[in-house]
């Protein structure tokens, strides 16, 4: 099916199965894969290339869940990318309050990640709340919030990294995640990660840029200091944080 059809049929394929197709989620939740298929997922939680360097609590397998109104908002985005010859490539979606309760407690105790040198090289652990890379309470609990990149649609899937240099080095050394430079990998706990970013390349902030506009087309709100994290304006669920786990 091409897209062009894909986008036709769609609202009819959501009042279709809606509410009840997805019998394991909370009503208004769907699972991407299933209502877009062809948008990529590198879920990093489900796995261990993350800035913990292990499998996030609550992440019991690699799913993009959202709530059915931002996945409609997002296969939008993916259909006016496709335009560009780009598309979306979707590192997290709806993440369980235990996640977030995890990533606050690790902030101050344990030992340090295994992967330190490549998500955050030069901020100390401590202070990664104070500056806004780790929320004590997060948007993606709330179902509508989502952080994504952007590759080129002829390019093939690239498989999630296991190790790399440091997310805000040169394009060549840090993780390779798209053929399209972002300026810094995914979950880069750097300065270089704010969108606006005067020390990333010209690319880097057209790439971004391009990403953004499609994003608040369909509306979605950026984040400024990190330039993959959006949440859906009109977000269904803006008061109410879901602790379901991701499987």
């Amino acid at each position: 099916m091409n897209r062009r059809v894909a986008g036709l049929i769609l609202p009819i394929f959501f009042s279709c199965i809606a509410p009840g197709w997805a019998d394991d989620l909370p009503d208004a939740f769907v699972r991407l894969r299933d209502a877009a298929p062809y948008i990529r997922q590198d879920i990093r939680y489900a796995g261990r290339f993350n800035f913990l360097g292990e499998v996030a609590p609550g992440y019991d397998r690699a799913e993009c869940i959202l709530t059915k109104k931002a996945a409609e908002a997002l296969i939008g985005v993916e259909r006016r990318l496709n335009e560009q010859g780009l598309a979306l490539k979707v590192y997290d979606c709806y993440r369980p309050t235990t996640a977030v309760d995890y990533f606050d407690s690790w902030v101050g105790a344990g030992p340090e990640s295994r992967l330190k040198h490549v998500f955050y090289p030069q901020v100390e652990r401590g202070d990664l709340i104070a500056l806004g890379y780790i929320a004590s309470r997060s948007g993606h609990s709330r179902g509508s919030t989502v952080d994504v990149g952007l590759v080129r649609l002829a390019d093939a899937q690239l498989p999630t990294p296991d190790d790399a240099g440091a997310c805000d080095g040169p394009m060549d050394s840090r993780p390779r995640e798209s053929s399209l430079d972002m300026g810094t990998s995914f979950d880069c706990f750097s300065a270089r990660s704010a969108f606006s970013a005067s020390d990333v390349s010209a690319e880097a902030h057209a790439n971004r840029t391009k990403l953004r506009s499609a994003m608040a087309q369909y509306g979605f709100n950026p984040y400024e200091p990190e330039w993959w994290h959006f949440t859906l304006n009109a977000e269904p669920y803006p008061e109410t944080y879901f602790d379901f786990p991701v499987r």
